[in-house]
């Protein structure tokens, strides 16, 4: 049995309530014309005139407003998928991933989560980390890293994606270090061995996240997981609370985490060093210690 939004609830899930609130504090401003309009403050020249104009304007556009609004309230009314998004629990959809989490991260003073195998977006959101981290957000890193079994049973054993690890490790610590803070206390790492199943980020508390297809890139011919789209999601969605929850289950299920002074060795061996891709995994690996004993 379909179950029945409220008003209200229609008009968010129209995209209408800004409108709404836009409508209600005119009002209240031409109530406060009215006031001044019938108050002592009448017998100054000019007042009584100005009020009434300013009153009469403010109508007018709440007038036009409300008339904008029941219009596209019809219009809008008989489309069931606004209705079945806002339900299920989902904000809005995007189809750039990238631009709308530099967006949220340019604001962000809380916390990042971050999860993934290969981590190239994020590579590519590095700076804005960095800006987050100054701004005081601390961030958690959930991979699906390469010498696990989880990255080769979706990608293989043939991706480069150590120098992706590093630029993101290596913008967050330079950060910490900008603020006086050690790494440890901004940016905790650990690694999985079992897949994940959508990439997730949480920014304060907008949790982004979307489904993926895998197919195969045109350069060389390896697979890739290409965004199909991307949606944020309602705090106070069921949705928002299961994706969350997966997160920290598999947050609580990883087996290692990263050990920064062994890291900063590696990743300066790495830097100095020309290595083959599977000995920069080595060493990323080795700078990894047991977070807990693997359930049996």
């Amino acid at each position: 049995m379909d179950r029945k939004l409220t008003l209200w609830q229609k008009l968010k899930a129209y995209k209408l309530q800004n409108n709404v609130y836009a409508i209600l504090m005119l009002l209240v401003s031409v109530i406060l014309s009215s006031a001044v309009y019938i108050s002592p403050l009448k017998e100054i020249k000019f007042v009584p005139e100005l009020a009434l104009a300013c009153a009469t304007s403010l109508l007018a556009t709440i007038f036009g407003l409300i008339s904008d609004v029941f219009v596209k309230f019809k219009t809008y009314q008989n489309d069931k998928l606004m209705e079945g998004i806002h339900e299920f629990g989902i904000n809005n959809l995007h189809f750039d991933k990238q631009k709308l989490l530099e967006d949220l991260l340019q604001t962000c003073h809380r916390e990042v989560w971050i999860s993934g195998y290969r981590l190239i977006l994020t590579s590519r959101l590095a700076p804005s980390l960095a800006n987050a981290v100054k701004q005081g957000a601390t961030i958690k890193i959930l991979v699906s890293p390469p010498w696990k079994s989880g990255f080769q049973l979706v990608y293989g054993d043939n991706h480069r994606v150590i120098d992706n690890y590093c630029q993101v490790f290596n913008a967050i610590a330079k950060a910490s270090k900008e603020i006086g803070r050690s790494v440890e206390q901004i940016c905790e790492v650990r690694f999985i061995s079992k897949p994940l199943f959508s990439d997730t980020y949480k920014v304060d508390m907008n949790l982004i996240t979307g489904p993926y297809m895998h197919n195969r890139d045109d350069d060389h011919h390896r697979i890739t997981a290409n965004d199909f789209f991307t949606y944020n999601l309602m705090r106070t969605s069921k949705l928002y609370n299961l994706v969350e929850n997966e997160y920290l289950t598999l947050w609580d299920e990883a087996e290692e985490t990263l050990q920064w002074d062994r890291y900063f060795k590696a990743v300066e061996q790495i830097h100095y060093s020309d290595l083959r891709e599977k000995e920069k995994m080595e060493l990323i690996s080795n700078a990894c210690q047991p977070y807990k004993a693997i359930s049996a």
